[in-house]
C-alpha cells in the first residue's frame, strides 16, 4: 500500500519537472522570437547528463519486476521534452557536438522503447541497468558542475529556468521517498541517482541564485545612475 502511495505522490509531483521543461523551452523560444542569444548560458552537456538521469530511471522502471508506471511513463514525458530542448541547442548553434549528442539520445530512446517487448530482463540485464545508473551518476555530476561553471563565467543565469531545476528537487525528493519503499538491495542505485541529484542541482540553484541577484544589483545601480 505504502509504495502505490509513494508512487503515487511522486508521479504526480515528477508533473512539476514536465512544467519545468516545458517552461525551458518556453524561455528559449522567446528569446529566439526577440532575436536574442535563445540558448545562452544553456549547457548541452547539462541537458544530455539530464537525459540519461532520466533515461537511467526509465530502464530501471523496465527492467524490475513488476514493472513500474510509476517510474517509466513519468520519464517517458520528461525524455521527450529534453528531446525537444535538444533540438533547440542544435538548432541555434548547429554544432556538429550538439548535432551528434541530439541523435544518441534519439536512438536511446527508441531502443529504450523496444526493450519493453523483451522484458522481464534477465538477471544479467538487470545488473546492466544498475550499471547504467551509476554511470549516469557521475555523467549527472560532473553535467551539472559544468552548468554551474558556465553560468558562473558567463554571470548570466540568460535562458536557463530557475523553474525547471526547483522542480527538478521536488521531484529528486518525492523518488528517493518511494524508493525507500523498495528493499534496499533492489533500490539503491535510484537511492545513489537521485541522491546526487539533489546535491548538485541544488549546488546550480544556488549559484542561479547569486548571479541572478549581482545581475539584479548591477541593472539597479546603472538606472539610478
Amino acid at each position: 500500500m505504502l509504495y502505490h502511495i509513494l508512487g503515487t505522490v511522486s508521479a504526480v509531483a515528477f508533473l512539476l519537472t514536465w512544467y519545468g521543461l516545458a517552461k525551458q523551452i518556453i524561455n528559449v523560444e522567446k528569446l529566439r522570437e526577440s532575436n536574442q542569444s535563445s540558448t545562452q548560458s544553456l549547457s548541452t552537456n547539462q541537458f544530455a547528463s539530464s537525459f540519461f538521469a532520466f533515461y537511467a530511471n526509465f530502464i530501471f522502471g523496465i527492467a524490475i519486476e513488476p514493472f513500474s508506471h510509476y517510474l517509466v511513463w513519468t520519464r517517458f514525458g520528461a525524455l521527450l521534452l529534453i528531446l525537444v530542448i535538444l533540438f533547440q541547442l542544435w538548432y541555434d548553434r548547429r554544432s556538429i557536438p550538439t548535432g551528434l549528442i541530439l541523435g544518441l539520445c534519439a536512438t536511446a530512446m527508441v531502443i529504450g522503447l523496444c526493450s519493453m517487448g523483451f522484458r522481464p530482463y534477465p538477471s544479467v540485464a538487470k545488473l546492466g541497468a544498475n550499471s547504467l545508473m551509476l554511470i549516469v551518476t557521475a555523467l549527472l555530476i560532473q553535467g551539472t558542475l559544468h552548468q554551474i561553471i558556465v553560468v558562473r563565467r558567463s554571470k548570466v543565469i540568460g535562458a536557463l529556468s530557475p523553474a525547471l531545476f526547483r522542480s527538478i528537487l521536488i521531484k529528486d525528493v518525492t523518488t528517493l521517498a518511494f524508493a525507500l519503499t523498495m528493499p534496499i538491495a533492489v533500490a539503491w542505485p535510484l537511492i545513489v541517482l537521485n541522491g546526487a541529484s539533489v546535491i548538485t542541482r541544488g549546488g546550480l540553484l544556488v549559484q542561479m541564485k547569486m548571479v541572478g541577484e549581482k545581475s539584479g544589483e548591477k541593472n539597479g545601480h546603472k538606472e539610478a545612475s
